[in-house]
């Protein structure tokens, strides 16, 4: 099917946000309450540990990204770390470029997390050749709504009613000239998450190297995690890497998380009518990744639902325990989807922790490890 055409197609035959959940989450709601579950079974898998994240801004990426951090650090990878003027992202707004990342020993990195375009060379020639790809996406609207109080769009365009978000999609052809000097020489607006994944922004559906692009980057990017849904796309990332439970727990403070008066502000039907126009192509990958993440889920049946309920009641636990008693320790028995476990202090403050703690911590680290191989003889 082509681009245009599953455009198209998706309008109608997708069902809707509230039907998709209510048809596949409603099922797992407390199927282990009162039953046997397994005892552990070791994954007859091995873990994939060479991980290329998509950092998408606004989309509860920074949550995820700490997830990766984690990971990395724990078991003594080599993280790619910024290395020029902005510690947070590689050459944004264009395409990483040689000599934006720190020199590690051996001149090959296993995770990449920060921000970056998605740039398929940059993972070719720094990263091994199996590295999982994978990115998170989020709701269209919302995205829109947080980018636009992220950098004050609402002033910069002086909309001054209490819907600015509805005033500038119902004209938004009169900011379309402007809408791009407020962000970096690019839309704030546009196709912002499919720009991110490396489509030109200014395009729609239907042009034929968008369809190109589109093709090539679902192939090499099958999975994307959908914010809306982010327990169900962690473990499916869990499943997917052969990692375990713990691997994924993540901290409920919202990272990053901002008050605006119009975040749950309705919108007209034109408006909406207008965003879908006016970024097309994102709507268009965010249906395909809601539906592919879905079909996911259906496949993974019972078990699913019953891995997905426990890591909830898990993750819940942990958060919880290292709100109450951060410096103290609780041990969680073992069950089908983990092993016996014990959260103690250690794990609390690496949870909670921020991304230049972690960047800092790996960079001694991996600074270490290139003096001593310049050293050696």
């Amino acid at each position: 099917m082509a681009f245009c055409d599953f455009f198209t197609a998706s309008r109608t035959t997708l069902p809707s946000l509230s039907q998709t959940i209510k048809r596949l989450e409603s099922p797992t709601q407390s199927r282990t309450q009162g039953r046997h579950i397994p005892e552990w079974q070791p994954p007859t898998c091995e873990p994939k540990q060479n991980v290329a994240f998509v950092k998408v801004h606004k989309a509860g990426s920074t949550t995820v990204q700490s997830v990766f951090l984690r990971y990395g650090y724990f078991h003594n990878l080599t993280v790619m770390l910024p290395g020029g003027r902005n510690p947070a992202s590689f050459s944004w707004a264009n395409n990483p470029s040689p000599g934006d990342a720190y020199p590690v020993s051996g001149g090959v990195y296993n995770i990449l997390t920060h921000h970056a375009r998605y740039h398929p060379e940059t993972i070719q020639a720094r990263m091994p050749p199996d590295t999982v790809r994978v990115a998170i996406m989020r709701h269209l609207l919302d995205h829109l709504k947080s980018m636009f109080n992220f950098i004050h769009l609402n002033t910069k365009y002086k909309l001054l009613s209490i819907t600015p978000i509805q005033t500038f999609l119902e004209n938004v052809t009169d900011y379309a000239e402007i809408d791009s000097k407020f962000y970096e020489g690019r839309s704030p607006t546009r196709n912002f998450q499919s720009f991110v994944l490396g489509f030109d922004q200014m395009k729609d559906v239907g042009d034929e190297s968008t369809e190109q692009h589109f093709r090539e980057v679902t192939t090499d990017v099958p999975f994307v995690m959908i914010l809306e849904h982010l327990d169900e796309s962690l473990v499916v990332l869990k499943r997917t890497l052969c990692w375990s439970l713990a691997d994924i727990f993540y901290d409920w403070t919202a990272r990053n998380y901002r008050k605006f008066y119009y975040k749950s502000s309705s919108l007209s039907d034109l408006a909406m009518e207008n965003h879908r126009k006016w970024s097309s192509i994102d709507y268009a990958l965010y249906e395909h990744y809601n539906r592919t993440l879905w079909e996911e889920v259906a496949k993974g049946g019972e078990d699913f639902a019953l891995e997905l309920e426990h890591f909830r009641t898990m993750n819940s636990n942990v958060n919880e325990h290292c709100r109450i008693d951060p410096k103290g320790s609780r041990s969680f028995p073992a069950t089908k989807w983990s092993m016996s476990w014990t959260v103690d202090a250690k794990f609390c403050k690496q949870l909670r922790q921020e991304r230049f703690i972690w960047d800092w911590k790996l960079a001694m680290r991996q600074n270490e490890k290139l003096r001593r191989e310049r050293l050696s003889p």
